[in-house]
């Protein structure tokens, strides 16, 4: 269906993806992002990391940026 795609926008390109739970992990494989860098929600509030293992709901037109990870581990 159509209809479950939605449009979401990360690093500036935008791109279609299905509406609905991610893991952050599968999202960034699906678009294209590092699996190195670390993938960020753009909030009204700023930037937001996502753990890789974190599950997203993916409505439509979030926007995302991915960054290089700073350091330490976790």
């Amino acid at each position: 269906k159509r209809d479950d795609l939605v449009t979401i926008t990360i690093d500036g390109i935008p791109h279609k993806v299905r509406r609905g739970k991610w893991r952050v992990s599968d999202l960034k494989a699906k678009v294209g992002v590092d699996p190195a860098k670390v993938l960020a929600e753009i909030t009204p509030q700023g930037l937001k990391d996502l753990d890789d293992n974190a599950e997203i709901e993916v409505r439509a037109n979030e926007k995302f940026m991915s960054h290089a990870r700073s350091g330490g581990s976790s």
